[in-house]
């Protein structure tokens, strides 16, 4: 399980990589399933860590 640094560096890491992608000139339906990937992840790590009693900051 990874710390709360290190999870939150994750979410960090995910976030400049959605807005990379927003920004992008990808084809406007390849943003979109890359995004819904991103969010994916992070939904999945901000539970892990809610169920540690860890919340990620908003």
């Amino acid at each position: 399980m990874p710390t709360r640094k290190e999870a939150e560096e994750y979410k960090r890491i995910l976030e400049r990589n959605m807005v990379r992608i927003a920004e992008s000139d990808l084809p406007d339906h390849i943003k979109e399933e890359m995004l819904n990937a991103a969010l994916d992840k992070w939904k999945a790590a901000h539970e892990a860590l809610l169920g540690m009693g860890l919340p990620l900051e908003d």
